[in-house]
């Protein structure tokens, strides 16, 4: 089988998700990883994987140069307050603290083409239906893009981390507010740290924390903080995705209660849970590698082929 991924390497970019492709090549598929422009007509691909919004403009070149292919869409996310009601109809809200934010009205439109939308989380899913109508969406559990770091410096440096990015979540900011009002040291990296620092901050915390009410995964970083045992403090919502990962390996906190969220901010700090790191890295390498989230689609894909 041919797949043309398109994917933020082909503009070029880093991407992590490079070796999940050289996995799927190890099965002996023929998997390209380039702008659609790069392809020949020739080569025609038999199935389309575009990972996000931000690579639309090129899946839609994908669909141009290649009709009849299906698509397989990852959509890592869509929240609420991308939204506004807008007499009778859902229109694009244009949120001052996110200048550039993407077309998401668009984007349904590409949505809507796909064979399968692929989502990391149920709640992305169910957002996938309220705001496009979609219903052929398919949980994919994202891989963990985990990393080592020296055990000797593995430590409790005695502070609360929170490495999301900012977002109009209705809940932004209420960490630092907690926090502050319990006297709890606490570091928000806010991707505004290189990817050095940003590891270092995992690697000495006393735990990580995702408080918001809309998370497609809750952030990746709680499996990479969990992978060196970190423990992990959630809001219960259901709208945050990292119940879909951490299950009942996390501590939770009542969705909406600050009272109850300071509550258990101060027990994590104060008495945090003894993880066995080890453990949690097979748990994490078992679960949330490349291999498995590529067995996954490539699963959908024949499936959805076979189907047709």
């Amino acid at each position: 089988m041919h797949i043309l991924v398109v994917s933020r390497v082909s503009i070029p970019a880093k991407d992590r998700t490079l070796p999940a492709w050289e996995y799927l090549r190890g099965l002996g598929h023929t998997v390209t990883v380039e702008h659609p422009d790069s392809v020949p007509a020739s080569e025609r691909p038999d199935a389309l994987i575009s990972m996000g919004v931000s690579i639309m403009d090129e899946t839609f070149r994908a669909l141009d140069r290649f009709p009849g292919v299906p698509l397989f869409a990852y959509n890592w996310d869509i929240y609420e307050w991308i939204w506004e009601p807008g007499q009778g109809v859902k229109v694009q809200a244009k949120h001052p603290s996110r200048q550039g934010e993407y077309d998401y009205v668009r984007y349904g439109e590409l949505l809507k083409q796909a064979s399968e939308v692929w989502v990391p989380s149920v709640c992305t899913g169910r957002r996938t239906t309220q705001w496009y109508g979609l219903s052929n969406w398919h949980v994919i559990l994202s891989a963990c893009p985990w990393w080592d770091w020296p055990e000797h410096d593995i430590r409790d440096d005695g502070y609360a981390l929170c490495t999301l990015r900012e977002i109009p979540d209705p809940w932004w900011g209420k960490f630092e507010q907690a926090c502050t009002e319990l006297g709890i040291p606490y570091r928000c990296t806010r991707h505004e740290v290189s990817y050095r620092e940003y590891q270092e901050a995992v690697a000495h915390c006393r735990f990580l924390c995702a408080p918001l009410y809309e998370l497609s995964t809750g952030g990746l970083s709680l499996m990479e903080g969990y992978y060196h045992g970190k423990p992990v403090l959630l809001s219960d919502s259901e709208w945050n995705g990292a119940r879909d990962y951490m299950g009942d390996r996390a501590t939770y906190f009542r969705h909406g209660d600050f009272s109850d969220f300071k509550d258990k901010l101060l027990r994590m700090f104060s008495d945090p849970p003894h993880l066995s790191a080890p453990r949690c890295r097979q748990w994490i390498t078992d679960n949330f590698s490349d291999r498995r989230m590529v067995e996954d689609m490539l699963g959908r894909i024949q499936a959805t082929c076979t189907a047709r």
